[in-house]
């Protein structure tokens, strides 16, 4: 019997089955998508302002101090933080879908931007420097803010938004716990994109 309790404390199963990552994901994928056009289009007619915009992002790499390393698991915990918090507030399922299909639509404009600016260069710059890590932050981020909102509906039974997340409290220390490693995976992916003369 305890055995099963720790494996249902680790089990993330009862968060993606349920309709609610299925909405979210959605609204990521609405997200990437409109990101996708838009980043083409501003690609196609921002071309020298995408260049500049690419130096300084080849700069920021090679300053291989600390601060790198800082921004690299600041950017990968922002949003799982942001998600926890979204869901405290009183709609959080309308902030939690548009933090979704924000980080959809960042996502996809800097691949689609880079695309349409320097062909297959700027997508391979894309994927070095935030593309690879995005694997493990998007499906992440997608979980915690599932538990949230689940939470955020517990909320009106139990009163309490942080009583109700327990519940789900491995499942987002283990989100956590991939998003900084999915930040710490950007550092080598970003030093390899200078080796590679991007």
């Amino acid at each position: 019997m305890k055995r099963q309790r720790v494996l249902s404390f680790f089990s993330l199963r009862q968060l993606w089955e349920t309709p609610h990552f299925v909405f979210l994901t959605v609204m990521l994928l609405c997200g990437a998508l409109a990101g996708s056009f838009t980043g083409l289009r501003s690609g196609q007619y921002e071309g020298a302002l995408l260049e500049q915009l690419a130096g300084q992002m080849v700069a920021q790499i090679q300053d291989t101090s600390w601060k790198l390393a800082v921004r690299a698991l600041l950017g990968a915990f922002v949003w799982q933080a942001a998600a926890i918090l979204c869901g405290r507030i009183r709609v959080g399922s309308l902030f939690l879908s548009g933090l979704c299909a924000a980080r959809g639509f960042l996502a996809a404009f800097s691949a689609a931007a880079f695309l349409a600016a320097f062909s297959w260069h700027g997508m391979a710059l894309s994927l070095l420097t935030g593309g690879v890590s995005a694997v493990l932050t998007i499906p992440c981020l997608l979980l915690t803010s599932t538990a949230c909102f689940l939470a955020s509906q517990e909320t009106g039974r139990h009163g309490n938004y942080w009583y109700a997340l327990l519940r789900y409290r491995g499942a987002i220390l283990g989100c956590i716990a991939l998003s900084i490693i999915g930040g710490i995976l950007r550092i080598p992916t970003m030093l390899l994109a200078v080796r590679m003369g991007f």
